[in-house]
């Protein structure tokens, strides 16, 4: 974790020595910013190329091969209570985004992948995601016992934000087994299994966790802490981040793609209406508000001469004119520009 100077500012110097997902979380950035904007230029005229082209390398040199599947050794992934664990899940699943973002930017800008990315992010035998096919969830790491306690969300985050792909009972089950084993304190921790639940549809369990993030706030001015008790940071902004993502990721159910933008929207609890004002992807400016079963979407500034549309599951589409509020049924809807 760098400070402004480049000087690592971690807190200790197991963090700094292990917690090496870092180095692929500022790839996924990256790419979350290329799909936001829609702009590739960040790689060729800001210098974010040497940052991909480098991770990439970076974590073919790490792995090893143990004859079935790449690995990862000796790291600490964000739940901080375990380190020197091996083949994170987290960990793993991140890094080989970082590879295949490395393939998919070189490609877009006229480079030739280097042949080890492929091959180390190849989903057969690739690097290893560790996953038990009888519990059918995802072990934390190799060894990891099912209810062993855990600092805050880790693997959780395989699903949101990382999106890996797996069926719904999985994440159902990933969710629900390790908030069970969550230790009662960081503040960013409950948005994530809100997040979750709300993906699967499950509304109760979600605005359960969604509320346990308000135990995190501090009298008299709201002020949102690391802990539900007053030891920790104040003015916690992971927490403040975790909460704004529960609201977009989760309420409103965004998620960001490299060619449409996704919304599965629900009403926030206790709330009958919710705006969300001025969302913008790849240059063009939406509004949404959410009541009841009913969504509105506004596009309301872009490019004058691109349609974009809002797709339904059925593809059923639908034209999104420039300031016009176009009204439908809550569900799962693409905003694209074809």
């Amino acid at each position: 974790e760098s400070g402004r100077t480049g000087v690592d500012v971690c807190p200790g110097a197991i963090y700094a020595k292990y917690q090496q997902h870092i180095t692929a979380c500022v790839v996924y950035a990256i790419r979350q910013y290329v799909y936001v904007t829609g702009s590739w230029s960040i790689l060729t005229d800001d210098g974010a190329w040497d940052i991909v082209k480098e991770t990439a390398d970076y974590w073919v040199s790490r792995v090893e091969w143990d004859g079935q599947n790449f690995v990862i050794d000796h790291v600490m992934d964000p739940d901080e209570y375990h380190y020197k664990v091996n083949n994170s899940c987290f960990t793993n699943a991140a890094a080989r985004i970082n590879l295949l973002f490395a393939i998919e930017a070189s490609q877009k800008i006229g480079k030739i992948p280097d042949p080890r990315w492929v091959t180390v992010s190849q989903e057969k035998h690739g690097i290893k995601i560790p996953f038990d096919e009888k519990l059918r969830y995802h072990p934390e790491y190799d060894g990891y016992t099912q209810g062993t306690l855990i600092k805050q969300a880790s693997v959780v985050l395989l699903g949101y934000p990382l999106g890996v792909n797996m069926d719904a009972d999985v994440r159902k089950n990933d969710i629900v087994e390790y908030e069970k084993c969550t230790d009662k304190g960081p503040g960013m921790t409950y948005s994530m299994y809100s997040i979750g639940m709300l993906e699967l549809g499950q509304l109760d369990t979600a605005e359960q966790l969604f509320k346990v993030q308000f135990k995190n706030l501090r009298p008299p001015f709201r002020i949102w802490n690391e802990y539900p008790s007053a030891v920790g940071c104040t003015n916690f902004l992971t927490a403040v981040g975790g909460f704004l993502q529960s609201l977009l990721y989760g309420y409103l159910g965004a998620r960001v793609f490299e060619d449409y933008f996704q919304v599965n929207p629900h009403v926030l609890p206790d709330c009958s209406r919710v705006s969300y004002t001025g969302v913008t992807y790849k240059g063009e400016r939406f509004n949404f508000a959410v009541s009841g079963s009913k969504f509105d979407v506004t596009h309301t500034t872009g490019n004058a001469f691109e349609l974009w549309y809002i797709v339904d599951r059925d593809g059923t589409k639908l034209p999104l004119v420039t300031n016009e509020t176009v009204s439908l049924t809550s569900g799962l809807y693409r905003i694209c520009n074809s």
